[in-house]
This record gives C-alpha cells, sequence and structure tokens, in this order.
C-alpha cells in the first residue's frame, strides 16, 4: 500500500528544522502522521455525517481537531466549498491548488450604486430620527 506522506516529505521538513533524520526514524514518522491525518479525516466525516452534509466542511476538521485535542489548523474560514485545481509537476506527481474567483470589475463598476437616505443627501448629517432612513431621493 502506498503511503499518504512519503519518507523525503518528512526528511525535507526535517532538514529545514534543520534536524538530520535516520531512515528508520523518516519511515515511523511518515506513518505515524499519515495514521494521524486518517484519525482526523474520519472523525470530520463523522462530524459532516453527524451534521446531516454530504460536503466536507472546514468547521468539520476544526471540530475533529477539538475533539482529538489537537491545535485548531490555521487557514480558510469559508461556508463555501473550495474549488481545486490540479496541474502536473512532470513524472506525473500532481499538484493541487486552490482557484481563485474570477471578478468581472466591469460589472462591479457599472452596477448601481445604493441609494443615500434623503438627509445624508440633503444636509451632509445622519438624522437621529430612525424613520427618516427609509426614505430615498
Amino acid at each position: 500500500m502506498t503511503s499518504l506522506v512519503s519518507t523525503e516529505t518528512i526528511r525535507d521538513n526535517a532538514e529545514a528544522l534543520g534536524i538530520k533524520l535516520d531512515d528508520d526514524v523518516s519511515n515511523f514518522l511518515a506513518s505515524d502522521v499519515e495514521y494521524r491525518l486518517r484519525q482526523i479525516i474520519t472523525t470530520a466525516i463523522e462530524a459532516m455525517k453527524q451534521s446531516g452534509r454530504t460536503i466536507l466542511h472546514n468547521k468539520d476538521i476544526e471540530t475533529a481537531a477539538r475533539l482529538l485535542d489537537i491545535d485548531p489548523p490555521l487557514g480558510y474560514q469559508s461556508s463555501q466549498p473550495l474549488r481545486w485545481g490540479e496541474a502536473t509537476l512532470g513524472a506525473g506527481q500532481p499538484l493541487f491548488y486552490i482557484e481563485d474567483e474570477e471578478v468581472d470589475f466591469e460589472k462591479i463598476i457599472n452596477a448601481p450604486l445604493p441609494k443615500v437616505p434623503r438627509e445624508v443627501a440633503m444636509t451632509g448629517m445622519t438624522p437621529t430620527d430612525t424613520r427618516f432612513l427609509n426614505r430615498t431621493i
């Protein structure tokens, strides 16, 4: 069975921290990291099913981390599922990335402006009586 985390990844991360690892230690750490990842994902899937959803959200991972007494992951906080793109690095190595949302600036620029309350437009001051806020010019 192929491991989710390669020993080269473990060794590269250790060397980035200035730690030299033997092959046996990096193999053990790779299997331990794989076990922990599977444990977190399994717990997150259980949280997703308990919520009655079929799409795994960030809050499911956060719930799993809290249940397993792990520091919560930092990063994306979104109610929308992320769109992933795939590219290849060569030699069949896939690279996954989060696709950026394209914004049509022309559509935003040409959108109508929100209406301004009448008193603000006339006097430049915000009224204290909120009954007049619904009136528009």
